[in-house]
Order: C-alpha cells, then structure tokens, then sequence
C-alpha cells in the first residue's frame, strides 16, 4: 500500500475525473497497463496558502512514493510520470491509491486512442454528406481499394479524361454499337449522367483535388449503352452492357434507368450471380409503389436524403432492397468538374461502391455472401426489419468493410480455417482461441506477426509477415475443431500483433489444403473496429 499523506491547510480540489474510475472502450480509449500521473505542482500549492518550502517538500514527496521500477519515462517539460502498472493492480486501484496519498494532481491511464477515420484531403469532401452518413472513413480504415478489383456503370458514357477519374478507366464498350472500345466503340458521355454516377463509385481519393468515390482505388469500367444525347436507352442495350462488363471481368455493376419493373432485369442478374458478380439497379424516381416484383438476383436501390429518410420521389414496393443516399450528392461531372445531384440514379453507384469494396475485401466470398453481408450490415430505417420504403436499411460502410474484412482473412486468401478470440485479452494472462473447420486430427498452428506482407512457409505464401512466427500448436478433433492457449507477456501491452491460424499437411503449407486462417487483430491506424473479435492488443 502507498502511504497516505496529511497535507494540512491544502485547498486544492482535484477536477472531475482526474483520478477516475475509469472505463474503457473498444475501439476509441482502451486501457494499456500504464498510467501518467503528475504531483501537485509547487505554484499551486503556494497559491492555495502552502509556504515555497512546504510546497517544494510536497511535490518532491510525491516523486520519492513512486518505485523507480514503475517508471517508463518520466516527462520533464510537463513534470508527468508515465508508469507501467504494476502486477496485483489495474488502472483504477492505482489510481484511486495514489489519490488517496493526496500528493497528485492525476493520476489517468496511458490511453490507447485511435484515429476517428481515415479522412481524404479531396477539396470537395466536406460537401459529400454520404459519406458522413454512411460511415465511410471508418470504412476506408479497413481498406480504400486494392486498384485492380473492377466495377462497371452501364450509363451515357464517361468523360474518360476527368481528372478524378482518368487513372482508374479500363477499356469499356458501347451496348448500342456492340462493339468493344478497344475495338473503336465510343463511350463518351453524350449526355452527363454517366460520369456522375462513375464517379460516385470510384472518383480517386485523396488525390487533393474534387470529390471522393465510395473507393478511392477501384478500376472502373465504362460500358456506354446509348448513342442519343437525350439520355434515353433500349433495355436491350442495357442488358446487354451489363452481361459484356461482367463477362470482361467487372464483379459490381450498376444500372441508373427505369425499368426495374422489368423481367429482364432479374433475368440479366441472374446471368451475372451465374458468374459471381452483382447487378445493381436504381428504384427510380417517380415516388410510386412498384408492385409484383421482387428481384432475387439483383439488389435495388431506393433514395435517402441526409435525414436517413427516403425522398419523396424515390419508388418503394418489396422490389426494394436497401435505402441508399440520393439527394444532392456531389460527384464528378462531364465538364471536368463536380456539383451535387439526386435521384436513385446516384444511390445505386454509391451501392455497387460499397459491394466492390466488400468484394475485394473478401474475395473468396461468392457474390451472393456479400449481398447478405451488407444487408446485414444496415442502419434499420423506418418500420422493425424489412420494409417496402428501405429495404434492409441503409448500409453502414464501416460495418460492412469490418464484416467482410473478417470474413475474408483480411483481405485475401481463402477463407478456410476460422480463428475465433475471446471477449478481452490482458497481457500476462492465458487466453483461449477457437479454431474450426481445420483438417481433421492436424496440428494446429497459431502464427503470429508484427506486420502483414508475404511469409513463406513451405512454399506456400501466408498472409502474415515477414516478422513471423509460431505461438504455439494444438490438436485438431475429429470434426477439425481445436482449442489453442496463449499468453501474451506483461511487458508487451499495447502493442499490436497478426494472427492466422494454420495446419501443416504432409510437410507444407498449401491453399489447397484449405488451411489459411483469419487475422483478426490489424493495426489500429488502419483498422480501427478490429477490435470486435479481439478487443485489446496484444504481442508474443
């Protein structure tokens, strides 16, 4: 026990929360096992009616209770102490026993904070309210494209030389014309539309110029299905845009037109979930109930405004599947520009935005997983549950990064083995982690690392490294189940680790053993809701 100390005629009242009790929060302020603490500085004690030698004795009173072998490092211009706990206390019976001395000013943990989300510099961010909304720069934590997954729009065309969207094109198609770009089809934008809702998917982030697409790297494909520049369009050619973008290689593809009461649209998504991709079509705008459709295969888009309500002109009916911002949003345009624009045509994008995303986050995940996985990942909007104005909701872009994040082993690999941890992790304790889905009666490995990158291991190249290496092995039962324990050393708290769960077959690692596990536990700067599976950091 510290001894407490009398200090006579000492008028200094300790502001609210200084000694606490505290409590932490996963993924905001989280406890490290350190406190910073700081003596009663000597000019307020001679404020509050100590003499300069009494004052003086008492902050140096202070400094002589603390045990040298708790100092981490001791702040001279702030006249801090930062201590690591000792074993037998914790943040709050340190704390409240060094107030009981009456010789501190504070005494706080040493709290683990995490950025509020990775924000671009895009001048006109501040105007893009969808974002906000949606949650996207906790989103972007987990990943802000990997420039190779590819999503398409079947619109007007695109003005392939804009600036925010110039370095992501791929070669396209004109519908009307059948005829690739590569092979001489046009797909300019004759009319505008399509280069605004290009670019609510994919305008290139954080290049310091314009506005920001639901991801910052994504290729983007333009498939141009008309030739008249008054934006009309066969529904033939649509179709027809949509099945060429997904047979060339584009997984999320989105259709801005009328028409969704149409059965050749869940005939065209059908084709497309057929090859693992997504169409995506706008409710469209004409404020009416649509009735006797329900598209299994296609994921339809209504209009919300910045109020999470859906707009007055935005079409409702079963066929609906989530409530997605359309009003005034800002995007590129075909001048070069951007301005601010509404319609389900804009909500769509900003969906086959967030399912790329999804996508590429997770890519051994079908087309189909993913839809649910946003679904499920929705704000509830109107009524309990499903319902005809919303859908499933309003999806929350950081959620639905986090979702797949998890269910793809971070974001690449086969997503076979599964690694599950516990509800708080504390250094120097035991912890137990659920492995599943294993090889039956196989060694179990819990690979850990410092940094992600390519490890080989039997030339095999696992997602974890190059820092890697084993914490320890356990049995797989019969069904490929296993329990593996695991202790994290007191002197590590606070710092961050990977982990992947492994099996060795006949020597190797190998994809095709299915053995690749999930990492669970990211770098908070970039992956800030990590937490959700193991919620303290920790290092072996």
């Amino acid at each position: 026990m510290l001894q407490a100390i009398l200090l006579p005629f000492l008028a200094l009242t300790p502001t609210q929360d200084t000694f606490g009790p505290w409590t932490e929060t996963p993924g905001n302020q989280e406890f490290t096992g350190r406190l910073t603490i700081r003596p009663l500085q000597v000019d307020d004690l001679v404020s509050s009616g100590h003499s300069l030698n009494q004052a003086t004795g008492l902050h140096d009173a202070a400094g002589s209770i603390i045990d040298p072998s708790w100092i981490r490092e001791y702040v001279e211009e702030t006249d801090e102490y930062i201590i690591n706990i000792p074993d037998g206390w914790n943040e709050n019976t340190l704390s409240a026993e060094l107030e009981a001395t009456g010789l501190f000013q504070y005494a706080e943990p040493d709290w683990y904070v995490y950025v509020d989300g990775t924000v671009p510099n895009d001048t006109n961010y501040n105007r893009q309210w969808h974002h906000q909304t949606m949650n996207s720069e906790g989103g972007w934590d987990y990943g802000t494209g990997d420039g190779v997954f590819i999503a398409s729009t079947v619109d007007t065309g695109v003005y392939t030389g804009h600036p925010d969207l110039a370095g992501s094109m791929v070669s396209g198609y004109n519908s009307a014309d059948r005829q690739s770009q590569a092979n001489g089809g046009d797909v300019s934008d004759v009319h505008g539309h399509g280069t605004m809702t290009i670019g609510c998917v994919g305008a290139i982030g954080n290049n310091n110029r314009g506005v920001v697409g639901m991801a910052w790297d994504m290729k983007l494909m333009p498939v141009r299905c008309t030739n008249s520049s008054s934006g009309g369009a066969y529904m033939s050619d649509i179709t027809d845009g949509a099945r060429w973008a997904s047979d060339n290689g584009a997984r999320a593809v989105g259709c801005s037109w009328s028409g969704v009461n149409s059965n050749t649209v869940q005939s065209t998504g059908a084709h497309l979930r057929s090859e693992d991709s997504i169409l995506v079509w706008a409710a469209g705008n004409s404020g009416q109930k649509i009735n006797g459709y329900d598209h299994a295969d296609v994921v339809v888009t209504a209009a919300t405004n910045s109020s999470d309500n859906r707009t007055s002109w935005s079409n409702y009916g079963n066929i609906v599947d989530v409530g997605v911002p359309g009003d005034n949003i800002w995007t590129t345009n075909r001048s070069g520009g951007y301005g601010g624009v509404s319609g389900t045509s804009f909500s769509c994008p900003l969906a086959v935005g967030v399912l790329g995303m999804m996508m590429q986050t997770a890519p051994a995940k079908s087309s189909s997983e993913i839809e649910q996985m946003m679904y499920q990942n929705c704000k509830d909007l109107g009524s309990s549950g499903e319902d005809i104005y919303y859908g499933a909701g309003r999806p929350e872009f950081d959620l639905c990064m986090e979702a797949a994040f998890n269910a793809g082993g971070g974001g690449s690999g086969t997503d076979a083995i599964t690694l599950a941890g516990p509800n708080g992790i504390f250094a120097g304790l035991p912890a137990t982690f659920a492995v599943s889905r294993a090889p039956a009666n196989s060694t179990v490995y819990l690979l850990y690392s410092t940094g992600l990158g390519g490890a080989t291991i039997g030339g095999w190249t696992i997602d974890i490294g190059p820092s890697w290496g084993i914490a320890t092995t356990a049995m797989s039962d019969a069904s490929g189940n296993a329990g593996i324990v695991a202790t994290a050393p007191v002197g590590a708290r606070g710092m961050t680790v990977y982990l992947e769960a492994g099996v060795n077959n006949s020597g190797t690692y190998s994809d095709s053993n299915a053995i690749l596990g999930d990492i669970f536990y990211a770098a908070p700067s970039a992956f800030r809701r990590a937490e959700a599976l193991l919620p303290r950091p920790f290092f072996y």
